[in-house]
């Protein structure tokens, strides 16, 4: 059975440092996956990360993930800079005392997946070549534009790539109309965490966890059904101030999850998640879900 961790951006809560520890706290987490802190982590020095990292020590924060920026670059541009920019992103991860990195697999026009496939893997292979001798585990999330959108490229990846492990991320498969079943099925053997966020596809919007099409209380059974251990669970709320009406099909719709403040939307993203894992018969002790 599963035993799952809370973690989470908390950048969508605050910008500064203070408030996304406060926002952790508050919500008891313990740990995080760092993203930005007043600008993008991957930018920051070696120095200003040191500080970073000594700050959420002294908070009892751990970092259980480095949600990079890595392979969100166009598959056609040259590949040098965005090596640079990965070795960067191992420096970072060092820096913060955490082994995982978040990251993708580079966009690519959806009309030319076949054509881009043997580049994509080449340069991923690459990637995971320098973070295997880094110590770093490469973790890939599904995203909107990249080759591993959807659930077949997803399997592709996983299955070519066998140093690569997978983080599932439900929303993004809603948003694409994208089975968030099949998701999990193309994932589950090398799945190493989940994003949490849920979405409806027929308004283009994301919502707290368990309000959406994500169908996440099925796929976190699921898990626990076929899965032994600590598994992190990276709230990433997405629950956005300032978008109370989407255009879809020149009908205007409400979206009724519309908060006031970030510390709110965050609050309310957690509180889902927490929810949704009592509804599937889990329970925290000392900061662990488990049944």
């Amino acid at each position: 059975m599963a035993k799952f961790i809370l973690s989470a951006f908390a950048d969508e809560a605050s910008e500064t440092l203070e408030g996304q520890i406060a926002a952790l706290k508050r919500n008891g987490i313990r740990y995080i996956e760092p993203r930005s802190v007043g600008g993008g982590i991957i930018e920051k020095t070696d120095e200003e990360l040191a500080d970073l990292a000594a700050s959420l020590r002294r908070a009892g924060i751990r970092v259980s993930s480095f949600g990079s920026p890595i392979g969100k670059y166009k598959i056609d541009e040259p590949f040098e800079a965005h090596l640079a920019q990965f070795r960067r992103a191992l420096r970072v991860c060092e820096i913060l005392g955490t082994s995982r990195m978040r990251m993708f697999s580079f966009f690519v026009p959806q009309d030319r997946l076949a054509e881009c496939r043997d580049e994509v893997m080449r340069r991923m292979q690459i990637l995971l070549d320098e973070a295997n001798a880094a110590g770093v585990t490469l973790c890939h999330e599904n995203e909107s534009e990249i080759y591993g959108q959807n659930p077949p490229e997803v399997r592709d990846l996983l299955w070519s790539l066998p140093d690569l492990r997978g983080i599932f991320d439900p929303a993004n498969y809603v948003m694409n109309d994208q089975d968030p079943i099949a998701g999990i099925e193309a994932t589950l053997p090398s799945l190493e965490y989940l994003h949490i966020k849920d979405a409806i596809y027929a308004k283009q919007s994301i919502v707290p966890c368990g309000k959406g099409d994500g169908r996440i209380a099925e796929i976190l059974s699921r898990v626990d059904a076929e899965r032994d251990g600590e598994i992190f669970l990276s709230v990433e709320p997405h629950l956005h101030l300032f978008q109370a009406y989407r255009q879809i099909d020149k009908h205007e719709l409400k979206n009724e999850y519309t908060f006031a403040t970030a510390d709110e939307a965050f609050d309310c993203a957690v509180a889902s998640l927490k929810e949704t894992l009592k509804t599937i018969g889990f329970h925290e002790e000392n900061g662990i879900w488990k049944k």
